[in-house]
């Protein structure tokens, strides 16, 4: 007799479960006070068999086809339906994106001053992310934007100033 549902659960079982519920709800199967419900008892879950009584009715993403012929695995899914969970890969965010964007973020209070950077790392940051295929392009373009418009800014500021001193 197998006993997988008295084993006990850990913490990235109760992750995965919470993540079975956060697309139910996003997909529009539960409602907020179902979602919420569901999902504090999930958080509260100590063994495998309490964490699938908030998720049995609700779909955990695409099944493998199992003809008749394959008995023992259809066993061995009924025994641990955690058994076939896969880790999703997460992409890394390029951290030259994120330099570009704070520094961008922070160019008016440094008078300028880091709206250069923030460029020059937006791009560098542009040219990683297209080879890597790492996440932060959004970011990436938002400092470039950011430290152009502070730099182009700046610049019409400074001549603006210049020929206002000329006409005097």
């Amino acid at each position: 007799m197998n006993h997988w549902h008295t084993m006990r659960a850990s913490d990235a079982d109760r992750e995965r479960a919470a993540d079975i519920l956060k697309a139910a709800f996003a997909e529009g199967r539960l409602n907020p006070t179902e979602h919420r419900t569901r999902l504090d008892a999930v958080m509260r879950s100590q063994t495998y068999g309490e964490i699938q009584r908030q998720v049995a009715d609700l779909p955990a993403g695409p099944a493998p086809f199992m003809p008749p012929s394959f008995d023992a695995a259809n066993q061995a899914l009924q025994a641990n339906p955690w058994g076939t969970n896969a880790i999703v890969p997460t992409r890394r965010t390029e951290p030259l994106a994120k330099a570009s964007l704070i520094m961008g973020a922070v160019a008016p209070l440094t008078c300028g001053l880091s709206a250069i950077p923030a460029i020059v790392t937006g791009h560098l940051a542009l040219g990683r992310i297209a080879n890597s295929g790492d996440e932060g392009r959004g970011m990436a373009i938002g400092g470039l934007v950011l430290g152009y418009l502070q730099a182009v800014g700046g610049t019409l500021f400074i001549l603006a100033g210049i020929i206002a001193g000329l006409g005097h």
